[in-house]
C-alpha cells in the first residue's frame, strides 16, 4: 500500500485532507500547510472531498462534511470557534496566554473506529492493535490549538486562560445505542448494561478484538458521511490560577489563624487568613470565596508569630490578572501593616510547582520558639543546667486533649533539636525558653507535659511542675519565597 492509494481510498470515503494527514502520521506544523506536505509526500492534493453515494453520477464531486472528524478540523468549525470564544469576555482577562479543552462526543471516537475496521478490510497489513491515524486528541494540539494562538493573539500555556469547549452531534445518541447493543452481543452477562465511555471503547473494540463482520452489523463500515457537523453546546473562559506568595508576621494574641466558628457562631472577628485575603485578592479576581489559603504550619490564637514570619501563599482562580508589580505589592502590604494585627513582606507572584514548598518537609523543617514559663519557686542553677540541651533530645507526644476534637489520636515522634534556659530578670521564677523543635510539635504541651502524654517535657526534666504564660514563634526554618523588598519601587 503506498501513501497515495491510502490517500485515495480516504478521500472515497470522504475523509478531508487534514484527517487524511492524521493517517499518514503527520506532524508538528506538517498540519499548518496541506498543500505544502501533501507536496512534500508526493500526493494529489485536491481541496474537494468526493461524496460516495452510489445514486450521485461518478464525475460529480461536491463538498462533504468529514466522514472522521465530523468537522472538527474544517475553517468553518473554527470561524465559529473563534467567534463563541470572542463573545465570552476574552479580553477582561489580562493574560498573555490560553489552554483549551475540547470536550468532544462519543460518536467521533466510534468513527475512528469504523475507519479503522475499513482499512484494515482495505489493507491487511492495517496493524489491528494500534490505531492508524494520529488520536483526535493530539491533532487538536497540533491544530486547532495554533490557529487560536494565531486569532487571538494569544501564546499557549498550561498556566494560562482556560478555554473549555463541549461538542455535540445530532447523531450521538444512535451511534451510542447501536454501539450498546453490539456490547450486549459481546457481552451478555457481565458487562452487558456497561455504561459506553472512551476508555471502554479503546479497550474493548479494537480489530484485533471484535471480528469486523460482528461490528459491521451494529455499526456502519466505512463510517458513512454525515448530512451535519459538530455543534458548540457550550464555551466558558476562565481565567488562569495566580499563586501570591509572602510571609506574615502575627502580632497578636487574640487572632485566629483562619476563621474560628463554634456550633456555628462566630468567636473571633477576624483572622490571619481573612486579613491577607481581602487587602491582596480584589486586585486579582471579585469572587473571594474560592481562594485557597495555604502557611507552612499555624499558630494558636495566642501564639505570635514574629521574626521573618511565616510562609504563605494564596492561591486565586479565574484571576483577571496574572501580575503583580511592585508598586501595588507595597500598597498591599501598607494596608495589611494598618491592621496592627498582622503585617506581610515579601509578596510576589509564585509559579504553582514552587507552592510544594509550603507542604513538602512538613515535618522535617526545623521551628524556632521563645516560651516563657514560669515555676512555683525561683529558678535555680540546677533547673537552668537541666534545661541547656544544645544536643536536644526525642520526645513521644500523643495528641493534646486540647486539640483531640480535630485530630485522630496518635503518638507521634518529635525531636527537639536544642533547648536554652535562662532567668527572667523581672521575675525571678519566671524562665524564658529558647527552643529549636522539628516542624509538628506541640511545644505548650512539651512544656507542663499535657498529664505525661507528652514524654519526657520540661515539667518532667526538672521535676517540677511549670507552665506556659506566654509563646512565639521567632523563626520557622524555611527559605522560601525569596525576600524582596517592595518599597523599592522601580517598575
Amino acid at each position: 500500500m503506498s501513501n497515495q492509494d491510502l490517500v485515495n481510498y480516504l478521500t472515497e470515503c470522504g475523509v478531508c485532507q487534514m484527517c487524511q494527514l492524521r493517517y499518514l502520521k503527520s506532524r508538528g506544523n506538517e498540519y499548518q500547510d496541506i498543500k505544502q506536505s501533501f507536496k512534500n509526500l508526493d500526493l494529489k492534493y485536491s481541496d474537494i472531498i468526493c461524496n460516495n453515494d452510489d445514486e450521485l453520477p461518478k464525475k460529480k464531486q461536491r463538498s462533504n462534511v468529514c466522514t472522521t472528524c465530523l468537522g472538527l478540523f474544517s475553517k468553518e468549525f473554527q470561524e465559529k470557534l473563534i467567534a463563541a470564544i470572542l463573545k465570552q469576555g476574552l479580553e477582561e482577562h489580562e493574560c498573555s496566554s490560553i489552554v483549551v479543552a475540547i470536550s468532544t462526543p462519543i460518536i467521533l471516537q466510534v468513527r475512528q473506529l469504523s475507519m479503522w475496521f475499513a482499512l484494515r478490510q482495505k489493507f491487511e497489513h492495517i496493524n489491528t492493535e494500534r490505531p492508524p491515524d494520529v488520536p483526535l486528541k493530539e491533532a487538536i494540539k497540533l491544530i486547532i490549538n495554533p490557529i487560536l494562538c494565531e486569532k487571538l493573539h494569544k501564546n499557549y500555556d498550561v498556566n494560562g486562560i482556560m478555554i473549555s469547549v463541549t461538542l455535540m452531534h445530532n447523531q450521538n445518541s444512535e451511534e451510542i445505542s447501536n454501539l450498546e447493543k453490539l456490547n450486549k452481543h459481546l457481552y451478555r452477562e457481565k458487562h452487558e448494561n456497561q455504561q459506553m465511555s472512551r476508555v471502554w471503547i479503546e479497550k474493548h473494540y479494537t480489530p484485533g478484538i471484535v471480528d469486523v463482520d460482528l461490528y459491521k452489523k451494529f455499526i456502519t463500515v466505512p463510517p458513512p458521511i454525515p448530512n451535519d457537523s459538530l455543534y458548540i453546546t457550550s464555551i466558558s473562559v476562565t481565567g488562569p490560577t495566580v499563586y501570591i506568595a509572602g510571609r506574615y508576621r502575627k502580632l497578636s494574641r487574640k487572632l485566629s489563624h483562619t476563621p474560628w466558628l463554634l456550633n456555628g457562631i462566630r468567636v473571633m472577628e477576624d483572622s490571619v487568613e481573612e486579613i491577607i485575603i481581602r487587602s491582596i485578592v480584589p486586585h486579582f479576581c471579585a469572587e473571594q470565596s474560592k481562594i485557597i489559603f495555604m502557611s507552612s504550619g499555624r499558630e494558636d490564637v495566642d501564639v505570635r508569630c514574629l521574626g521573618k514570619g511565616r510562609p504563605f501563599v494564596l492561591e486565586i482562580p479565574n484571576a483577571h490578572r496574572t501580575k503583580l508589580i511592585k508598586k501595588d505589592a507595597f500598597m498591599m502590604e501598607s494596608n495589611i501593616e494598618k491592621s496592627l494585627q498582622i503585617s506581610v513582606r515579601d509578596l510576589q507572584t509564585a509559579m504553582r510547582e514552587e507552592t510544594v514548598h509550603i507542604k513538602t518537609g512538613e515535618e522535617k523543617k526545623h521551628k524556632f520558639y521563645r516560651a516563657l514559663c514560669k515555676l512555683e519557686e525561683p529558678v535555680t542553677i540546677d533547673v537552668l543546667e537541666k534545661l541547656n540541651l544544645p544536643e536536644g533530645f526525642l520526645i513521644d507526644q500523643k495528641t493534646p486533649l486540647r486539640v483531640l476534637h480535630r485530630r485522630p489520636l496518635l503518638t507521634r515522634p518529635r525531636r527537639i533539636h536544642s533547648l536554652r534556659a535562662r532567668v527572667c530578670q523581672n521575675n525571678l521564677k519566671a524562665v524564658i525558653l529558647d527552643v529549636v523543635t522539628q516542624a509538628g510539635t506541640y511545644v505548650k504541651e512539651l512544656v507542663h507535659g499535657d498529664f505525661g502524654r507528652t514524654s519526657p517535657s520540661i515539667t518532667s526534666i526538672i521535676g517540677k511542675p511549670i507552665d506556659i504564660i506566654s509563646l512565639d514563634v521567632i523563626a520557622v526554618g524555611l527559605e522560601w519565597p525569596a525576600e524582596v523588598d517592595n518599597s523599592l519601587i522601580n517598575d
